[in-house]
Order: structure tokens, then sequence, then C-alpha cells
């Protein structure tokens, strides 16, 4: 073939690979999983923050609720683009099993993971469980490493959402529910069914992240940082404050 002609086709050939990789990195759209219901605390202060996070960088973001392990097969896979809300070392309590996930490094929210009962149950830390039942919700995968260490499965219950642990507890079939303390807060609020049970004690403050698939890295780091600006600007904190008000 002709050197120069050799050239030309080269130059063609890598020219049309480039722009078929930025054509592949290129997303106007992102759906990320939650492992508990989207009407949830969490996912009501970061589904918001992420919309405008998203917003920022030219992406439409989107929510979905499945199960708590069908979502992390889901984000894993790719089948969705992330995961709405795991805990800072999520990597770390799930073995690594799902390695595909990138946390978006900048932390959403810091939350307190509580006891409840209707006995005059006196605890403190984790380790004061030991002598009784506990049920929580089987997405929080930190609860279950703690508890693991600390008791035998006979003692421990894993229910689909807060709102069955709490049912649980208010028709006296448990000792104590594992919940996060403004969510626990709500549902007591939210019907007499529950006016027996109190906060008996605050175990772990927990930092929550959102986790992207490795495919969309770059726009992952990018959305951090606009994180970061949304603190700054204040607008972050607005959206926070708003959510606050409507779980008092």
């Amino acid at each position: 073939m002709n050197p120069l002609l050799r050239f030309v086709c080269l130059s063609i050939f890598v020219i049309s690979l480039a722009l078929g990789i930025s054509s592949a990195q290129a997303v106007d759209e992102v759906t990320f999983s939650a492992g508990a219901s989207l009407k949830e605390f969490q996912a009501q202060v970061i589904i918001p923050i992420l919309i405008e996070a998203f917003k920022r960088n030219g992406v439409r973001f989107k929510a979905e609720h499945n199960p708590s392990l069908r979502s992390l097969q889901k984000s894993n896979s790719g089948a969705v683009d992330g995961e709405l809300h795991r805990v800072r070392d999520f990597h770390k309590v799930s073995s690594g099993k799902y390695p595909n996930l990138i946390r978006i490094d900048s932390k959403i929210l810091s939350v307190w993971m509580a006891a409840y009962a209707i006995k005059d149950i006196k605890i403190s830390r984790w380790k004061d469980l030991k002598n009784y039942n506990v049920v929580y919700y089987l997405g929080r995968k930190n609860v279950k490493t703690a508890l693991s260490t600390i008791m035998p499965p006979s003692q421990v219950k894993m229910v689909g959402n807060d709102l069955q642990a709490f049912k649980i507890l208010a028709a006296k079939r448990t000792d104590i529910v594992i919940s996060e303390s403004i969510n626990g807060q709500t549902i007591i609020n939210s019907s007499g069914e529950f006016k027996d049970i109190k906060e008996i004690a605050r175990l772990h403050e927990a930092t929550i992240y959102a986790y992207i698939h490795k495919k969309h890295k770059s726009l992952g780091i990018q959305v951090a940082k606009t994180i970061e600006a949304m603190k700054k600007d204040q607008s972050f904190h607005r959206i926070v404050e708003k959510v606050l008000k409507s779980h008092q």
C-alpha cells in the first residue's frame, strides 16, 4: 500500500476510534438504585442533592427502589448506573463483593444507628445487645457486621424494611430494633401503634455516600467536586434543612 494512503487510513481509524470512545463515555441520564424505600429519610435528602449535582454536569438523574441485595446486583453489574446510599466503608463491610462500584467521594450524610425498645433496657454499646433478641432492616451491612461478632444468628432477625421491624417490636415479638435515629423517630411519630417505643441508645455514627459504576468513573469525580461546590454555595445545606423540617 502507498505510504501516504496507509497514513490516511490509519488516521481515519484513530479518529473513528476516538470518536467512538467519546460517544460511549457521553451520558445524558443516569439511574441509581436504592436498597431502601425512596420515601425514607436518606433517599429524600440524597435524591434532590444528586439531581442538582448531576444537573450541573449536564446529566439527568433518576432513582429507583429495589430490594437491598437486588439493588447491589443491578448497580454492580451496570444494569443501573450506581447505588444511591451506602456507608463510607461499604467495600469493607461487604467483603469486596461489589468491586465495580466507586464511591462518589463527597460525604452526603452522617446518620446515627440507634437502638429502640419498649422494655426498660439499659445499653450503651454494641456488646450490650448480646443478651437480647434484635431485629433490623437487612440492607444495613454495617449492622450485620457489628452483630455477627456479638451474638448468634438465632437472636437476630432481618426484615425487608424499618417499618416491618417496628411492627414486630410493637407486637412485643422482639426486644430491640436497630434503625437510624431520624428514620426511627419518623416511624414512631407516624402511628399510635408505636407510642410505647423509645430510643434507648445511639450506637454508631455512619457516614453515607453515593456510589457510581466504574464505567462512569470520570463523571463520578466531577459530581463529587460539584457536591463540594454545593456545600460552599449553601444549596446543599438548604436541601438537607428542608428535609429535616419535614421529619420533625
